[in-house]
């Protein structure tokens, strides 16, 4: 054999010789699945709870060596896609294959891979399919905690009607599907009678999670809808004020929870709590003579000695049917305005017949248009209308008589990604003042009807100008003042990753965390969604993104450095803007990543 085909054997046989046998070649290990999967409300370190009144956000223990997370929300223990509500996986997506041997850097506990090794699935121009956002909204989860941004509806199952689980996503590939986090959405208590004094007018206490209320007057077999927590109760005085129809009320409240942002395996788009007991609201024989006014009443009451900022839209309560002048009417109008002297009106309400007035998201009533309609109502209660539509003058101003139910479109933000879309309201609210240095004044004006003999069409008409009451000394105050949103107590409601890798809850006044800090807050009081805001400094503002929300956490995607936040509810039955008071700035700050070599 020649010598150097003899060489090429042998160095051949030692090549062979040097190549371990397959099952001696490394493997790659997909990581553990992630442990205590739980929910909360504010801090991730929380009591374990499997209840909640509005949407939760989610944490577990991070998993070493994760580039990413993944994580699904159902209503069906077996994750199928046609049960989902919120998801951020791409199930087109193969698993990642084996990194090539050698040594490679990974991340300490909980961390993202450096962008060499990021799995495809973690990266974020991966659309997503199926149940979950768009590639525009899709959440890269590097830490290991979520914000669901969107208002679940109240739903209950037996034992429980939601689950939740949660992957980890290494460049090896992904983990075992954690154990299941179930949990049920409901109401935390039942509206209950505040025992209004005033006539015409009942009041309920409020319910966290609600974004308002049907109102049931029995003995009228009527439901109607509110935002705020009164109620007037003018069916039965309309067109009939005898104490036969007006001395006993026997009504019921419900909390309602309507859903915002899109959830698309179907759930209901509203839910409702139970209604609650039968409460009974007697009022006296009504009063005749000059009106005069009495309180503007919602979360406060506000009279002429003690005037007061509402978080809620008010109802009205008055007394007496004539004006300055002595004429009576059977009907009656509040008028709010911004000047003392009632001349810019900001709200107009619906013809009512009793002493109280409160806004309604379900419309006015359907005042009768004939005189044969006029004769029928004094016989029994008057039903919904859609408006009251007539258009009339009063020396020369013309009014026009609907409740102002006009339907309205919540504004997109700016910045930080596709915006959920806003919902539509009635409006039938106010925007905040600067109370008590400025402030909303309001009257109440008699209202007669009219037969237009020509066409047997009835008019209704203002028998006196709203200037003319506030002139004449028949005018109140309030104001409007939404509570900032509550982000801190002691410490801020700040989760994420220590910078070590640990998940924790914030325990100082400017928390530190890695990767993208969890931020959450007590809900305000009206408020539909949430504005945040993010910028290097506390003061001057100048805002570098902002996102919208409609749950009351979010997830903030932040470069490394020190950050303030700022948190506002957003209502959009306000007129014009929905914008209500801002948080005070909240300090945090996102440290570097740090890494580290991990055995193969």
């Amino acid at each position: 054999m020649p010598v150097a085909r003899r060489a090429a054997l042998v160095l051949a046989a030692l090549a062979l010789a040097s190549v371990p046998a397959a099952s001696a070649l490394p493997r790659a290990a997909a990581p553990d699945s992630p442990q205590n999967l739980r929910g909360f409300l504010l801090r991730a370190d929380e009591p374990v709870t499997h209840v909640f009144p509005r949407t939760p956000s989610f944490a577990w223990a991070p998993v070493t060596g994760t580039a990413c997370y993944e994580f699904e929300l159902s209503t069906s223990r077996g994750f199928g896609e046609n049960a989902l509500v919120w998801s951020n996986v791409r199930y087109d997506v193969a698993a990642p294959a084996a990194p090539a041997a050698g040594p490679s850097g990974a991340p300490a506990s909980g961390a993202p891979a450096s962008s060499a090794t990021v799995p495809e699935a973690c990266r974020p121009d991966t659309p997503v399919a199926g149940a979950a956002p768009s590639a525009s909204e899709r959440q890269i989860l590097k830490t290991p905690a979520v914000a669901i941004e969107v208002a679940l509806p109240w739903f209950t199952g037996v034992p429980y009607a939601l689950y939740a689980h949660v992957r980890a996503i290494s460049r090896d590939g992904p983990s075992a599907w954690s154990d299941s986090f179930a949990f049920n959405m409901r109401w935390p208590t039942l509206p209950a009678d505040a025992n209004s004094p005033y006539a015409g007018l009942v009041r309920w206490t409020q319910v966290e999670g609600a974004t308002g209320y049907n109102v049931w007057l029995v003995d009228a077999g009527k439901v109607f809808s509110t935002n705020t927590n009164v109620a007037d109760t003018r069916e039965y005085y309309a067109f009939h004020q005898s104490p036969v129809w007006t001395a006993t009320v026997r009504w019921r409240v419900r909390a309602v929870r309507h859903v915002y942002g899109e959830i698309p395996n179907g759930l209901p788009a509203v839910s409702y709590g139970p209604w609650s007991a039968t409460y009974t609201h007697t009022d006296p024989a009504f009063a005749t003579g000059a009106m005069t006014l009495s309180a503007a009443v919602s979360d406060r009451i506000s009279t002429a000695s003690g005037p007061s900022a509402h978080e809620l839209m008010p109802g009205f309560s008055f007394s007496g049917n004539a004006t300055v002048g002595g004429s009576g009417g059977g009907l009656y109008r509040v008028y709010v305005f911004t000047d003392s002297d009632c001349v810019n009106m900001v709200y107009k309400g619906a013809a009512v017949g009793g002493p109280a007035y409160a806004p309604r998201t379900s419309g006015p009533l359907k005042l009768p248009a004939t005189s044969l309609e006029l004769v029928a109502a004094g016989g029994k209660y008057v039903k919904d209308g859609l408006n009251e539509g007539e258009t009339y003058t009063v020396d020369g101003l013309k009014i026009t008589t609907t409740e102002a139910p006009a339907v309205v479109a919540g504004p997109a933000p700016s910045g930080g990604g596709a915006a959920p879309a806003a919902p539509t309201a009635a409006t039938v609210d106010l925007p905040d003042t600067d109370f008590p240095e400025t402030r909303y004044y309001w009257t109440v004006v008699p209202v007669i009807w009219v037969l237009n003999a020509e066409s047997n069409v009835i008019e209704y008409h203002d028998i006196e100008l709203p200037q003319d009451a506030c002139a004449a000394s028949r005018v109140g105050s309030f104001g409007k003042q939404s509570q900032p949103v509550v982000t801190v107590a002691g410490t801020p409601y700040v989760s994420g990753l220590s910078p070590g890798g640990r998940l924790v809850a914030a325990a100082a006044s400017r928390p530190a965390v890695y990767g993208t800090p969890l931020v959450a807050w007590k809900p305000a009081t009206g408020a539909d969604a949430y504005e945040v805001q993010w910028s290097r400094t506390g003061y001057p503002w100048k805002a570098k993104g902002t996102k919208t929300t409609f749950a009351t956490s979010a997830m903030l995607t932040l470069e490394p450095g020190v950050w303030y936040y700022r948190v506002r509810g957003l209502n959009y039955a306000q007129a014009k803007k929905p914008q209500m008071s801002w948080s005070a700035p909240v300090a945090i700050e996102v440290a570097k990543p740090t890494f580290k070599i991990l055995p193969k």
